[in-house]
């Protein structure tokens, strides 16, 4: 809350779900009362459609503390009229070990200044990723774990970067390695997953029983808009850990060490919404995936899973 510049007398709202554990709740009504934060507490049914009596109060705040990970739109229709949100959901464990820093923040924004310059993003692997995608269209976001700007949005805790290509712009080949991770699946790839990439678009899914899986997990929606190619970027945390899927229970994360990995590669499906795109999708996958390297304009930003640009290392 400090790093989110939590002013005396602002107005600040955390949301909760009846359906959910909301187990911050207690300590973030806790901390925003001792930092003299005017707060309120409100909770919804459905956090992912939110009832219309809780607009006003959500409105009316500055920063809204968000326990139940709300993918309403509504969210980011406030987010533009500078409403500030902090999603916090994992695990304390995961929330200790990933405290952000404001270092972070200048790492994560060099990444995304970075993006905005480019025209192109071209990925490679050992294991055989390589396409490219065209930029400028669409925006991106960053995520550095506090909300401390007018209209930011952000989770804690976790530090990645992530942008649009243009539409219809992906071409070449995604190669998901054994060891990778599928989300929501919360799961790691067990056999290699090709994906070929044409106009936008994954034309096709080839490979074993996983690459069977992921088909019969987009195919179920009888909706295109699934295949299309949506995000993209690279992980910039500095305490995540690849291997969290291990230790916890699936309910129990929501895979920020999987997102923010330092130096990972996010590919992801769907939607382009968030990046001021129309398209929209039911579905919407994010694929983690080590040891790629990352190129803009064909200038290096990861290789081979290192991030090598100076100003994104951490100390």
């Amino acid at each position: 809350m400090s790093l989110s510049k939590v002013l005396p007398d602002e107005k600040v709202v955390v949301l909760g779900s009846h359906s959910g554990r909301n187990r911050y709740k207690d300590v973030a009504i806790r901390v925003l009362h001792g930092m003299g934060a005017a707060v309120s507490y409100v909770e919804v049914d459905n956090p992912h459609r939110i009832a219309a009596s809780a607009l006003p109060s959500l409105g009316a705040a500055a920063l809204l503390v968000d326990l139940t990970h709300s993918h309403d739109p509504v969210i980011r229709q406030l987010g533009r009229d500078g409403l500030r949100t902090l999603v916090a959901v994992e695990t304390p464990e995961i929330l200790l070990r990933m405290l952000p820093q404001e270092s972070d923040k200048a790492r994560v924004q060099h990444a995304q200044n970075c993006i905005r310059a480019a025209k192109t993003m071209r990925v490679t692997s050992p294991a055989g990723t390589d396409f490219e995608v065209a930029l400028g269209e669409l925006s991106g976001n960053c995520q550095y774990g506090f909300s401390d700007e007018p209209g930011h949005w952000d989770q804690c805790p976790g530090a990645f970067v992530v942008t649009h290509s243009n539409d219809h712009s992906a071409q070449g080949t995604v190669v998901i390695d054994a060891g990778d991770i599928m989300f929501p699946q919360k799961e790691y790839v067990n056999t290699p997953i090709t994906l070929r990439l044409e106009n936008g678009y994954i034309a096709a899914i080839e490979g074993g029983s996983d690459a069977k899986l992921m088909k019969a997990t987009l195919d179920a929606y009888r909706n295109p808009e699934v295949f299309a190619v949506s995000h993209l970027g690279w992980g910039l945390s500095r305490n995540s850990r690849w291997d969290a899927l291990n230790f916890f229970d699936k309910a129990e994360i929501e895979g920020q060490d999987g997102r923010g990995h330092l130096g990972n590669f996010l590919f992801s499906t769907g939607p382009n919404l968030s990046g001021g795109g129309t398209r929209r999708a039911p579905m919407h996958l994010d694929i983690p995936l080590a040891g790629c390297s990352v190129f803009l304009d064909g200038k290096p930003m990861v290789l081979d899973g290192d991030v090598v640009c100076p100003e994104q290392r951490p100390n």
